[in-house]
């Protein structure tokens, strides 16, 4: 099966329980968005009672119980395979696409593997409750089939062999606003791997950086009364994910290093590529300090990219348009001495690269919208011995009046242009694009010292904070636009005074981690809690926007 062409069946959990697939590829959104794990479309292998021949599971069939001992050993073996292992256990994995092979096999890692039959949120939760063990005392290297007839959660027999580089594809559905098999770009990235060990590795430090913070998820919003030995067993396999991810990502530091030294033989798209991975491990970390690096170098790669080196065009334009994006909401919140990739980021060059890859952006921003921000987070750092403050004001009083008659409307229903998206929420489109725009508005507002001093300042950001919170309220959680919601909430909440909204804004950021479990978003909730203590202690002696500015809050928020 390849990647360009979608599945012609259902997976096999929905053709099991006669359910009606999406298709979409490596596993299908339902089974996903139901915390299951999608079987796929492949063939399935499973062990048939076959003999080991060597070892100490010699003379017995792969369906023989093992005692404590063997158990663990077997589990231990398993977490530490070499390559040469991998390649011992591949006819018992279920097929993977041609694309996705790749040269060195990541290390291989046992899970278990988990039949939902009620609550589909705490699925991957009750996994972790038996880990490290067994329930039945059986081994298997595939994962078994679900039980749609079962009344409790439970584990099935027993083990599914994860790879973060396939298991964890999510990381590509993320980086879009609407992800489809044939026009997410991201994908194009994995048959790279076999020929570039740096992207492997630092696909696969991103994927586990997102495995471990989707285990750890519910933690934040949905299971707030659990037991001390659930919780635990969480923490321990989040760590487990976590420390593959940082292995990973030292590997890929250590081969960046001489992929930049020969960006001719590499490829500049490749390195591009890399570069912008290792921004995304940052955000999925955390989204502090070591994002700003990776950022400058992605800049200077730009800078030396040929045009006619370009192998695919709207990788290359996805790639280039999230650097820019990253780069605009950075300047937002830095002093521009603090910010080297000024230099490397041309305004001139800002609406042409956004809006090759706007219709599918994951933020969900209007392009224009996204370039009068950038000009507001410029005007915010100009000196008053370059520019009278009244000159300022009327500048940035004329950004908000420009970006509040932008069509949203018609930026919206643009997509219905676009074969592939005209089934994109359009509705919730317009609502989302509503919140950027007025987001932007009122950081404008907040940013700029001398429109402070207006004497309808206060009542302007009530106004643009209400009617924020009204189109946010619109986007509901199982919206695919309701990921591209994450900014202007933030912004709603850094500007919310009273504790009705705040908890509102909180609880929105709660439930965005559990939809996208990037680590930023942790960020974002202790920064908004600095922001309201400070208003708590010191009302009114500077806007939010210039705490932010505080080079100790040096953080990303995208």
């Amino acid at each position: 099966m390849s990647a360009l062409n979608p599945p012609t069946k259902p997976c096999h959990n929905c053709r099991r329980q006669r359910l009606r697939c999406d298709r979409s590829y490596p596993h299908c959104n339902k089974c996903v968005n139901a915390g299951k794990e999608c079987l796929g479309y492949g063939k399935l292998f499973r062990w048939t009672g076959s003999v080991a021949s060597r070892g100490k599971l010699a003379g017995r069939t792969s369906s023989a119980p093992l005692d404590a001992a063997a158990a663990a050993a077997a589990g231990a073996a398993a977490s530490s395979a070499s390559a040469s292992d991998a390649g011992s256990v591949t006819g018992s994995m279920p097929e993977t696409p041609e694309n996705l092979s790749v040269t060195t096999p990541a290390r291989l890692e046992f899970l278990p593997s988990v039949t939902p039959s009620t609550s589909p949120q705490t699925t991957d939760v009750e996994a972790l409750r038996h880990d490290g063990t067994q329930q039945d005392g059986h081994v298997q290297l595939v994962v078994r089939s679900p039980s749609s007839t079962s009344s409790e959660f439970s584990i099935s027999s027993p083990w599914a062999l994860a790879d973060p580089l396939y298991q964890d594809m999510q990381v590509c559905k993320d980086l879009v606003s609407h992800d489809l098999p044939d026009r997410n770009p991201f994908r194009g990235l994995l048959p790279l791997t076999r020929a570039h060990p740096l992207l492997q590795h630092i696909i696969v430090a991103a994927s586990a950086a997102h495995m471990s913070n989707l285990v750890r998820a519910p933690l934040a919003y949905q299971l707030k009364d659990v037991d001390h030995d659930l919780t635990a067993g969480i923490e321990q396999a989040s760590r487990r994910a976590l420390k593959d991810a940082l292995i990973a990502k030292t590997k890929a530091l250590t081969l960046m290093r001489g992929a930049v030294e020969n960006i001719d033989t590499t490829g500049g798209d490749v390195v591009l590529a890399a570069a912008l991975f290792f921004i995304n491990v940052e955000l999925i970390e955390s989204g502090k300090h070591g994002w700003k690096a990776h950022l400058e170098g992605a800049g200077r790669i730009m800078s030396l990219l040929q045009p006619n080196m370009v192998a695919d065009s709207a990788l290359r334009d996805y790639m280039l348009s999230d650097c820019f994006i990253y780069f605009i909401l950075a300047s937002a919140f830095m002093p521009a001495a603090s910010f080297d990739a000024q230099s490397y980021f041309q305004p001139a060059q800002i609406p042409s690269i956004l809006q090759r890859a706007a219709a599918n952006s994951y933020l969900c921003c209007p392009p224009e919208i996204l370039t009068i921000l950038h000009s507001a987070s410029q005007l915010s750092n100009v000196p008053s011995d370059v520019a009278s403050q009244e000159k300022i004001r009327d500048a940035g009083l004329a950004l908000i009046q420009e970006a509040q008659s932008f069509d949203i409307n018609g930026w919206a229903n643009d997509v219905r242009n676009i074969s592939y998206l005209q089934d994109a929420p359009i509705q919730s489109r317009i609502h989302a694009g509503s919140a950027h725009r007025l987001a932007a508005c009122l950081y404008i507002l907040q940013a700029i010292p001398s429109l402070s001093k207006m004497k309808n300042h206060d009542e302007m950001a009530e106004q643009l904070s209400r009617e924020i919170f009204e189109h946010l309220s619109s986007i509901p959680d199982e919206d695919p636009n309701f990921k591209a919601t994450t900014w202007p909430t933030f912004i709603a909440g850094a500007e919310a005074h009273g504790r009705a909204r705040r908890d509102w804004v909180m609880d929105r950021l709660q439930r965005l981690v559990v939809s996208c479990p990037w680590g930023f978003l942790y960020t974002a909730m202790e920064a908004l809690q600095v922001i309201w203590d400070l208003d708590n202690k010191r009302k009114g002696t500077k806007s939010w926007v210039q705490t932010l500015k505080n080079p100790e809050m040096n953080f990303l928020i995208v």
